[in-house]
């Protein structure tokens, strides 16, 4: 047994004709000013939103090819070796433990204190990565953080443009309700004051 399925195509349609009333372009004469530059403002913000979408992944993908680039030059200039702790590891003031350290680089003895992992003793070995002029720097960057930082740029172009059109719109919205809201009572009072005189 079946049964009939009833589409409210008709509630559907209403709400469109409803929605299309209140576009600026409506011919409708109860439409205001005011109303017009609302709908139209919200038009154009939606439109920022939809085309902030390929900008952000333009700008995203270029903040990650620059950064990979970055990355990859910084890594080439950077070689590790094995450097022997010539102290116990000791706590530093930033809540990390470093040592003094040697080490020898095709020759080229050099000393530093770097930061090492904790209960290290004299005569343990760590891995120094050293940098272009030898001294000790970080480690060699993953390729990750290129990625990190491309869907950080697009990330925050997105949401920077959807809150910007979004506050300007409240904004305008709130500022265009005082101004009607203000009208409507300067309206009821000179309806008001007749009535009033009437009376006495």
């Amino acid at each position: 047994m079946s049964e009939n399925v009833i589409i409210p195509i008709y509630a559907s349609w209403q709400q469109v004709i409803c929605w299309w009333s209140r576009q600026p372009w409506s011919p409708n004469p109860l439409l205001r000013t005011s109303d017009r530059f609302e709908a139209l403002l919200r038009l154009v913000a939606v439109l920022a939103v939809v085309v902030a979408v390929p900008v952000a992944g333009a700008l995203g993908t270029a903040a990650y090819t620059e950064s990979a680039a970055q990355i990859r030059a910084e890594n080439a200039t950077k070689h590790s070796v094995i450097a022997v702790l010539i102290e116990e590891s000791a706590k530093s003031a930033v809540h990390e433990f470093q040592a003094n350290v040697r080490w020898d680089d095709n020759g080229r003895p050099g000393t530093a204190v770097v930061p090492v992992r904790r209960g290290l003793q004299a005569g343990d070995h760590v891995t120094v990565w050293l940098g272009p002029d030898g001294a000790p720097t970080t480690e060699l960057r993953p390729t990750t953080a290129a990625a990190m930082t491309g869907i950080g740029v697009g990330v925050v172009t997105f949401v920077g443009t959807w809150f910007t059109s979004w506050c300007l719109v409240r904004g305008t919205g709130w500022l265009l309700d005082a101004r009607r809201n203000a009208r409507w009572a300067h309206e009821w009072r000179q309806l008001g004051r007749p009535i009033r005189e009437d009376r006495q």
